[in-house]
């Protein structure tokens, strides 16, 4: 257990939210974006000395162009506030195989077998909301070899592909016929001249 970010840690980079709600009570459509940015640049400038203090490495603020892409694409897809502002701050931590356990303080989302729209991407994600208030923290653990193909997957896929185009790459991963950052990228640029019809 020891192998996760400590909770008295997490509660020290958890930020209350000034918009005066429980996550879940937000309305995304009715809280104007400004008001949203505004909240979360707060978060920003208050977690950076938790994280020097700490020597926390792996951590990541979400930017300001990736929170305003996933805003847009949580209001086409009628998501809640909670939804799209769950992963704010997160960890990325990589170990050699998938622990078999967690704390009991985080809330834990297995992906391991995909996601409801498979892209390739594996992992388990961890989340850690101090209180209703709070914005979750993530902590994504890509384990085993699931660590390179979503380093490669996030690199060149995610966000500029179809999901389509992932779930075909990982599944010749996982079958060993893609066993390098250059095997990867060839039959990436494969699939793209096949679609092109090439």
């Amino acid at each position: 257990m020891d192998l996760f970010i400590a909770r008295d840690i997490l509660d020290q980079l958890s930020y209350r939210s000034t918009l005066g709600q429980s996550l879940k009570q937000i309305s995304l459509r009715g809280t104007p974006l400004a008001l949203i940015l505004d909240d979360i640049a707060k978060y920003r400038s208050s977690y950076i000395d938790v994280l020097v203090q700490e020597n926390l490495i792996g951590s990541r603020f979400k930017s300001e162009d990736s929170i305003i892409r996933k805003y847009k694409k949580t209001l086409q897809s009628g998501g809640g506030f909670k939804q799209c502002f769950n992963d704010v701050l997160g960890f990325r931590l990589h170990f050699d195989r998938y622990p078999e356990e967690y704390p009991p303080h985080f809330r834990v989302v297995d992906l391991r077998q995909g996601k409801l729209l498979d892209d390739g991407y594996r992992a388990v994600h961890l989340y850690y909301q101090r209180d209703n208030l709070a914005y979750p923290i993530e902590v994504q653990l890509w384990c085993g070899s699931d660590y390179w193909f979503n380093l490669w997957s996030h690199q060149y896929i995610y966000k500029y592909k179809s999901p389509e185009t992932g779930r075909k790459l990982y599944s010749e991963f996982s079958g060993g016929m893609i066993r390098s950052e250059q095997d990867f990228l060839a039959r990436l640029n494969d699939w793209e001249a096949e679609d092109n019809g090439g």
